[in-house]
């Protein structure tokens, strides 16, 4: 039996259809001038791609205003359909409409025809090749400036920007497994940086506008404490968070990195719960940027701050607050590429740091050990790294070198080795990628973002199977699997 398979990814959004028997669709824009009132929109499918000559397969159908009587179409084909409920549609895909590689159009169409209907694209790719690892792709239409996985829950949470069409300024709650999103609370204009408690009780986000940081209650988010930040009494701008991290002993206490610029050294302070602990690092590195990203040691006791040009900050924590233990440049020589480690990951395993960049670092010593060998670009900030301890695996994502604009690659390593265990390549992608975590016992997502600066996101992009667990050797570079 041929195995059903996807490996290649989907960028779904919604877009007018004509429903004049023909496949030919334009963008949604002022033109159109948007769906009548009641009228069914399509706003995602599950799954975003399928194998070309695979087997039929129940296609499940996301949107506004279905009813019963509504129907799912193929290309303007009627589907055998089931009403499930005014946001859910499933139907039966026979494999005859599996003939060859390309997109269908998918719309939901009412018992008296709309000349005009509001879709989502689902893509038909090649089977992978022997010895290419099978994963699924799918991606949620939601802009969202930051996310972070909660394994209690099982739950990825985002910030939501506030150029959301559906739940703009939002923290929200998305189900990786169904592509579905959950809770939603109102979190203030500015909505960005996620840390989540290891405990999983607590979810801290930072608000820019208001200067401030909101706990929620985890799962159900619910409003806890509010941490002000305060403003430059210069500027009056107010400070908001550029990284945040909760401690790695105590689920209520949260380091914070904050300024009232992206061109403004920033300040790295301590809070338990509102409070602030007196002591703060303020311009370590000297020069007029934030720091990038925070982590915890498993004890607690230092804390670790990504500058720019490369500086890696220890900072040792006590009851009084924090204080610059050691200051180290990795790698001076700024002809390497590298300006900006960016976010960084503490191991309590390996005892190391790990940059978005692929560096492994000894932050006691203060070197670079080692070196992830990341064939990807990525030296400009626009790659992201995730580990998993459990696994023993690392994987980075950015965009394939020399390839077209809307390619991204995944490449897996070893923790212990670092060596390359495989890569994939995903095109159709919208946006750059931005952030990777890994959700589930077999999965990982990215976020992207488009041009229009930190608060216009592009979409969250779903990837599991055996890729994830077992990367097959291989190095697909900028082909498409």
């Amino acid at each position: 039996m041929r195995a059903f398979l996807v490996s290649v990814s989907v960028a779904i959004g919604s877009f007018a259809l004509c429903g004049c028997g023909s496949s030919a669709h334009a963008p949604l824009n002022e033109n159109v001038g948007g769906p009548a009132p009641g009228q069914p929109v399509v706003t995602s499918v599950s799954p975003g791609t399928v194998v070309a000559a695979g087997p039929s397969f129940t296609l499940t159908v996301t949107g506004t205003n279905f009813a019963q009587g509504d129907y799912v179409e193929w290309n303007f084909n009627a589907l055998t359909s089931t009403f499930i409920s005014s946001t859910q549609m499933t139907a039966l895909v026979p494999n005859t409409f599996l003939y060859e590689t390309g997109q269908a159009a998918i719309d939901v169409q009412t018992p008296t025809p709309s000349s005009l209907n509001y879709g989502a694209t689902i893509y038909i790719t090649s089977p992978p090749p022997p010895g290419y690892a099978g994963f699924t792709v799918s991606s949620v239409p939601v802009q969202a400036n930051d996310m972070v996985w909660d394994a209690s829950s099982q739950q990825i949470y985002l910030s939501v920007a506030s150029t959301d069409p559906t739940n703009p300024s939002t923290i929200t709650a998305l189900n990786p497994a169904t592509g579905q999103l959950g809770a939603s609370v109102s979190a203030g204009s500015g909505a960005d940086r996620l840390a989540i408690s290891s405990d999983s009780s607590w979810l801290y986000a930072g608000i820019d506008a208001s200067g401030e940081v909101q706990r929620f209650v985890l799962p159900n988010l619910a409003s806890d404490i509010t941490i002000s930040l305060g403003s430059d009494p210069t500027t009056s701008r107010p400070y908001y968070a550029f990284a945040l991290a909760v401690d790695s002993v105590s689920a209520n206490t949260v380091a914070v990195s904050y300024a009232d610029s992206s061109s403004q050294a920033s300040t790295e302070a301590i809070y338990d719960g509102a409070t602030p602990r007196s002591a703060t690092v303020n311009g370590a590195g000297g020069y007029p940027e934030p720091s990038g990203g925070l982590a915890w040691s498993s004890s607690g006791f230092d804390l670790f701050a990504a500058g720019f040009q490369d500086y890696l900050y220890v900072l040792s924590v006590n009851s009084s607050g924090v204080t610059l233990a050691q200051s180290d440049q990795l790698n001076p020589d700024p002809s390497d590429g590298s300006m900006d480690l960016g976010r960084i990951t503490y191991s309590a395993m390996t005892g190391y740091l790990y940059g978005d960049d692929g560096q492994v670092i000894d932050p006691i010593a203060g070197e670079v050990v080692n070196q992830f060998p990341v064939g990807i670009g990525g030296t400009d900030g626009s790659a992201s790294l995730t580990l998993d301890e459990n696994l023993g695996m690392a994987w980075a994502i950015g965009p394939g070198i020399g390839a077209t604009s809307q390619q991204v690659v995944i490449e897996a390593f070893s923790l212990q080795t670092y060596a390359l265990l495989g890569s994939i390549a995903i095109p159709n992608v919208v946006g750059s990628p931005v952030k990777l975590i890994r959700w589930g016992s077999n999965g990982l997502a990215f976020l992207t973002q488009g041009t229009g600066g930190p608060q216009q996101g592009d979409g969250v992009y779903l990837i599991s199977g055996a890729f994830v667990t077992n990367p097959a050797v291989q190095s697909v570079g900028t082909q498409n699997p």
